[in-house]
């Protein structure tokens, strides 16, 4: 591979924010859906990934070694939210692009996360009542099975697991709000005064739900994570 800084353009004493302007302008042109190609693209992505941080710019420049970032699968998931909420915004009926989508896609994620806490509390509050009624069974015979506390068990086992899904989710969408933070869509933002704002964001909202509905995506709510098939309480 080229010399990264060349690749980008940049002296090899650029300051962070030079590379990372270096990298936008580069990008718009090399990137496959600008006339660009796969290959030219993922060369620049490389310097930049490379450059644009500093331990790893420091290797580089001691020794010429690229070390890449190693697969994060907290960064994936939260990937895959982000991917979920512009593929919504892409195939809602009413086009919501003229207005600001990280907005729009942050307040969706928020609203998800706001769910997603609610149904935890809720979950937790069913193992209290689980165990207080685990505590008050028995069973009339001594000395044979108590398959009721079984059940309760089974009952408290799975929720824990429900329970853990969705703090795995939660985690995943505030990192997907963390990498928000560094994109824009000021670009393709117009301006409109703040009731238009209101009402356009109102009306894409409730598409994405009723959208969100028909595609059966795979973020449920805790409700419909309650309705996966488990394992019997038996096994």
């Amino acid at each position: 591979m080229r010399d990264l800084y060349q690749i980008l353009g940049v002296r090899r004493a650029a300051s962070q924010g030079e590379i990372q302007r270096a990298y936008r302008r580069k990008a718009k042109t090399s990137h496959p859906d600008g006339g660009g190609s796969v290959e030219a693209f993922s060369e620049i992505s490389t310097a930049y990934t490379v450059l644009a941080d500093p331990n790893r710019r420091k290797r580089y420049d001691g020794s010429g070694e690229i070390e890449l970032a190693r697969p994060n699968n907290l960064d994936v998931s939260a990937i895959e939210v982000i991917a979920q909420k512009l593929g919504l915004i892409i195939h809602a009926e009413h086009d919501v692009t003229s207005v600001d989508l990280a907005a729009l896609i942050e307040q969706a994620i928020r609203e998800d996360i706001a769910e997603r806490n609610a149904g935890i509390s809720s979950l937790r509050r069913a193992i209290e009542r689980a165990r207080r009624i685990r505590d008050r069974v028995k069973r009339k015979a001594n000395g044979e099975d108590n398959m009721l506390a079984r059940v309760l068990d089974w009952h408290e086992t799975t929720t824990r697991s429900h329970i853990k899904k969705n703090e795995e989710a939660v985690s995943s969408m505030e990192r997907a709000l963390d990498i928000l933070k560094d994109y824009s869509f000021a670009d393709d933002f117009s301006l409109a005064t703040a009731d238009e704002v209101s009402v356009a964001l109102h009306e894409a909202l409730q598409a994405l739900d009723q959208l969100a509905v028909m595609l059966n995506s795979g973020q449920a709510g805790p409700e419909v994570i309650l309705g996966e098939s488990s394992p019997s309480a038996f096994g």
